[in-house]
C-alpha cells in the first residue's frame, strides 16, 4: 500500500492531530502520550522508586494436592485404617474361591 500526501492531509482532517483539532468530527483531538519518558524498566529500577517499594515477598509455599481416596490407597487408609485389612480379606476370598473353582 502506497500513501500519497493528499491521503495524509485527509487523515489529518479527519483525525486532526495532538495540537490542533479535526475539521471533520466535533471537538476531537488525538490522545496525547501520558509518559514523558517511556523507558519503564528504567524508572522502575531507578533509586527513587526503589526505594519506595517494599521488597517481593517470596512465597514457596505449595498448596498439598488432594488424593481421590477411591483410587488412590494410602490416602483411603489415612481416611479409613481398617481399609487395608478389608481390601486384604477380599483379595484373600477372590484366590480362595479361583482355587475353588479350578
Amino acid at each position: 500500500v502506497i500513501w500519497t500526501q493528499s491521503a495524509f492531509t485527509a487523515l489529518n482532517d479527519i483525525w486532526g492531530s495532538t495540537k490542533r483539532a479535526s475539521t471533520q468530527k466535533k471537538n476531537y483531538t488525538l490522545p496525547n502520550g501520558i509518559m514523558t519518558n517511556s523507558d519503564i524498566s528504567r524508572i522502575i529500577n531507578s533509586d527513587e522508586v526503589q526505594s519506595k517499594v517494599r521488597p517481593a515477598v517470596k512465597n514457596n509455599l505449595r498448596a498439598n494436592r488432594k488424593h481421590n481416596p477411591l483410587k488412590n490407597m494410602s490416602a483411603l487408609v489415612k481416611l479409613n485404617p481398617y481399609a487395608l485389612q478389608m481390601k486384604r480379606t477380599s483379595l484373600l476370598t477372590q484366590q480362595r474361591r479361583l482355587r475353588q473353582k479350578a
